[in-house]
């Protein structure tokens, strides 16, 4: 007989991700993804607050709004200290707000984060590599994740970058979407 393994009350252990460099996917795979994320949060909101989904407004994250970010563009540098997690924003998510997280674009000029690490509830949901997104080529680096991270109404919330050189440019934005009722007033 299988020994049978006793999880409850165990925190959950964070996954892992490589995330798909979006130079790898086709039009459709990265939409798919995208839109596949959307829809997951579309329906947490919906069915948590109880509202059709017809009643929800959908839009991209504003990092100071809706993340409680340093400044108004996701453009920061790094700490003073290398070769240790960062926060990035932390904060407890607003009432009737829900942020959906997919990816990462990474428009700095040099490998200065090496990941991103998502907390939500007191449990990590994710870590992010970024390095298979550093391509030879140039260009932007973004990455997509195969599941998003759902940070829901009224839970605690920690973004941390893993910085391997201090006091740098980290200009990394967080792909997602952020969804709320129709008709909740938004500070300019």
């Amino acid at each position: 007989m299988a020994k049978e393994v006793v999880t409850q009350g165990m925190p959950e252990l964070a996954t892992e991700i490589q995330l798909i460099p979006f130079d790898e996917l086709s039009t459709g795979q990265a939409a798919g993804i995208r839109n596949g994320a959307r829809n997951a949060v579309v329906l947490q909101a919906a069915r948590e607050l109880r509202l059709a989904p017809t009643k929800l407004l959908v839009r991209d994250i504003d990092p100071l709004t809706d993340l409680d970010y340093s400044y108004a563009s996701w453009h920061e540098q790094t700490g003073a200290t290398a070769d240790v997690y960062e926060t990035m924003s932390t904060g407890t998510m607003a009432d009737m707000r829900y942020v959906g997280i997919y990816g990462v674009q990474d428009d700095s000029e040099s490998i200065n984060v090496s990941k991103i690490k998502i907390n939500v509830g007191g449990s990590d949901k994710a870590i992010w590599f970024l390095e298979n997104l550093y391509s030879v080529n140039g260009g932007p680096r973004i990455g997509f994740s195969p599941s998003v991270v759902i940070i829901p109404q009224r839970k605690t919330y920690t973004i941390s970058r893993y910085v391997l050189v201090a006091s740098s440019p980290a200009p990394i934005v967080l792909k997602g979407f952020v969804v709320e009722a129709y008709g909740r007033l938004l500070s300019p």
